[in-house]
């Protein structure tokens, strides 16, 4: 059975911090960060503003600031990715959201930007399994990130990403302008954590969700922020082991969430009903309550089996 909690403290996130310069030094090497012979002069990088947003958590890991590599853009996938002259990939670490399928809603903005163009960048030397490396982008001759840019005019969501956690305060910022005058996906955004067909819609993509939690159930395994009544059907929040410890490393305790309004950033899947699965810290914020917001179709959660987990 799932223990419900009805307490009302804070709440924090992630599990994996830096620990120690040495540390530091390694994410700036994975980076690129560290002069290499042939490569050109450095680019300093704008300021990154180093205090979270007032709803955010502090980032561990630290932003890059200099923009060693530079190339040429050929073109930009239906993903967003840039194609680059010389054949590499890069995809816009740190962002998500619009479009359809994988092609995302900031493509023929982004091609219209940048191809042809000549850019500076700060990368992951490794490649994913569609042999992408993650990076930190800017026009040469341009102040600001192509990340800024897109978060600024609505087009994409910020999405936290381990090697880039540190840009994570200024990129809710600048997705912050966008919320505030409703720009782009904000029209729709953040989705009602009652309205369950819009939640459903958005299956398999990463989204925001905004809401009360109603309360907050336990087992062994996977804690559940409980947004309705009827699990089965309504949105849930699921912190997991991960999650869960991500949380505690910044002093914060789950049973805390009960009754707080706060937005949820994450991947909705089906589990009964839509849920998102919180593994760092950064997913969750705290909202101030929001006018008209609808906190579920209840006032306690049903308890629910742990054979769910």
């Amino acid at each position: 059975m799932q223990h419900r909690l009805t307490a009302s403290p804070p709440f924090s996130p992630w599990r994996r911090r830096v620990r120690g310069p040495l540390a530091a030094l390694a994410v700036a090497a994975a980076l690129g960060l560290v002069p290499v012979p042939g490569v050109s002069a450095q680019i300093a990088s704008e300021p990154v503003v180093s205090q979270p947003v007032a709803s955010g958590p502090v980032a561990s890991a630290t932003c890059p600031e200099l923009f060693q590599a530079r190339a040429q853009v050929a073109s930009v996938s239906p993903a967003g990715d840039l194609v680059l002259a010389d054949g590499t990939v890069l995809r816009l670490a740190g962002l998500a959201g619009g479009g359809a399928g994988t092609a995302v809603g900031w493509q023929p903005e982004l091609a219209a930007r940048v191809a042809g163009r000549d850019i500076a960048f700060a990368a992951d030397p490794a490649r994913d399994r569609y042999g992408r490396r993650a990076a930190l982008v800017r026009l040469e001759g341009e102040a600001g990130t192509l990340q800024h840019a897109l978060l600024r005019a609505g087009l994409a969501l910020a999405r936290p990403e381990l090697l880039f956690l540190g840009c994570l305060p200024s990129w809710l910022e600048s997705e912050g302008e966008a919320r505030r005058a409703n720009r782009g996906l904000w029209r729709s955004l953040p989705l009602d954590a009652w309205d369950i067909e819009a939640i459903r819609a958005q299956q398999g993509r990463f989204t925001i969700v905004a809401g009360r939690i109603l309360d907050v159930g336990k087992t062994n395994r996977v804690d559940y922020l409980n947004f309705g009544r009827v699990w089965r059907q309504d949105m849930t929040g699921r912190v997991e082991s991960e999650g869960r410890a991500a949380l505690e490393a910044h002093g914060h305790d789950v049973a805390g969430l009960a009754g707080r309004w706060v937005r949820l950033r994450g991947t909705v899947f089906e589990a009964g009903g839509p849920a998102i699965t919180l593994r760092r810290a950064e997913q969750i914020d705290l909202v101030v309550d929001p006018p008209g917001m609808r906190a579920g179709r209840g006032a306690k959660g049903r308890d629910r089996p742990t054979g769910d987990e």
